[in-house]
């Protein structure tokens, strides 16, 4: 009997103490988080985006008069001075319209002509009129008669000089248009497009169609990439910075460039789409020369807008948003580990809340700040710290934090709940293994 009671009360002792340690290994566990320690080292800024490889210098050639394609002397890939030849197109329709609008052009300087003989005589015949009548000898009747016919042939006359002009433009127009029959090159290049055919009807550019391109020469001696930078980072973005080009065919090569050319007005595409997004254009001008590029390559530039030697850094993960009221701000200020979080703050129940309650609680505006927490002694805490610039990975911290303070950086459903004065478990860092 007594043997049965001694193993009772050792069986009750057992359970007891399986309890306690439960309980004590509970509350040393904690939330499970990734940590890293705030640390000095160069940081640099980049804006990412991808584009096409052009060459800074090309021309499109178009016809600028309608007619046959006749002759093409050149082809794609060619090699082109200025002046060169390269196309010729049908000249019998508009060397006629060039006969015809001489023909006119005759005729109206002969009538011009004739119309000069006129004027010159009534003006001769109105001065010798203007002579007897100041001498009283012919009658105010006469004198008027003959200033009205001097009026109108110098008038005749006028309106013939006016349409000998218009003549001449016309038939000035139609030399034009003819001598525009054979497309010359108009830089040294290359021919990187051709898009035309003998026997092909060149349509002519005017001021309501661009017509079409025949071909495009190119300078290939300097190459720039046009690539699109998101509206929420082109502030950041300066002619003059340096940038690094990554060329999809060129893998394992990295080009230096600088930025020539920022665009003033937004690009938006898929207007009215959930993917819409409004970009500008940026030109990357290549510093390095490349025989193997050709227009029309993809590639990714990273352009660096900003870089800070030795600054004080954290991973940007670290980085949490929490919303304060202004006397949890200023304790947060002045006292970090109390905190002062919105959501550790007492909830009165309904019976306690009352009008005066419910104001005061609304007065209070509850603020954004950006802070990190800080893991000390197996607890957190929220500090408030200002920003500087960032990278792919780290972000700059000006103010707020010291050196070598131990940051909590994930995980990130963790960080989004955690609250200041939780207790915490750092888990261990694999060797070699990035948080």
């Amino acid at each position: 009997m007594k043997r049965k009671k001694l193993l009772i009360i050792l069986g009750g002792l057992v359970v007891v103490l399986i309890i306690v340690a439960n309980v004590v290994t509970s509350g040393k566990k904690g939330i499970t988080v990734s940590a890293e320690n705030a640390k000095t080292e160069d940081i640099v800024e980049e804006v990412s985006a991808s584009g096409y490889i052009q060459p800074q210098n090309r021309v499109n050639i178009t016809s600028e008069v309608t007619a046959e394609i006749i002759t093409l002397p050149v082809k794609e890939g060619q090699a082109v001075n200025k002046g060169d030849l390269l196309v010729v197109l049908d000249t019998v329709q508009l060397q006629k319209d060039l006969e015809q609008t001489k023909y006119s052009l005759d005729e109206i300087q002969a009538r011009t002509s004739a119309a000069k003989s006129g004027f010159q005589q009534a003006e001769q015949e109105f001065n010798r009129k203007k002579q007897l009548y100041n001498s009283g000898l012919i009658s105010d009747t006469e004198f008027e008669l003959a200033q009205y016919q001097y009026d109108n042939s110098k008038f005749s006359y006028e309106a013939m000089v006016s349409s000998t002009r218009q003549a001449q433009s016309r038939y000035e127009k139609a030399e034009d248009n003819l001598s525009k029959t054979k497309i010359l090159s108009p830089m040294n290049g290359v021919i990187t497009y051709l898009d035309a055919e003998v026997g092909e009807i060149a349509a002519a550019q005017t001021v309501y169609s661009t017509g079409k391109t025949l071909m495009t020469i190119s300078n290939l001696s300097v190459f720039e990439v046009v690539v699109d930078v998101d509206e929420t980072e082109i502030n950041k973005v300066e002619t003059g910075q340096k940038t690094k080009i990554e060329v999809d065919a060129f893998p394992d090569t990295a080009f230096a460039g600088v930025v020539q050319e920022i665009g003033n007005t937004a690009v938006v595409a898929n207007m009215g789409s959930t993917e819409q997004s409004t970009n500008f254009k940026v030109k990357i001008l290549f510093q390095d020369a490349n025989v193997s590029i050709k227009p029309g390559m993809s590639a990714t530039v990273d352009i660096i807008t900003n870089s800070r030697e030795m600054a004080l850094c954290v991973p940007y993960s670290a980085i949490v948003m929490r919303s304060l009221d202004p006397d949890s701000l200023k304790k947060t200020e002045d006292d970090s580990s109390s905190g002062g979080l919105v959501e550790t703050a007492h909830a009165a129940t309904p019976g306690e809340m009352d009008d005066s309650t419910m104001m005061k609680t609304d007065e209070k505006e509850k603020k954004d700040v950006k802070g990190v927490f800080v893991v000390k002694d197996g607890k957190v805490t929220f500090v408030p710290v200002e920003t500087g610039i960032a990278d792919q990975k780290n972000i700059e911290i000006t103010s707020g934090l010291e050196e070598g303070s131990k940051v909590v950086v994930g995980p990130f459903r963790t960080l989004r709940t955690l609250k200041n004065g939780d207790e915490v478990k750092v888990e261990a860092k694999e060797k070699g293994k990035e948080s």
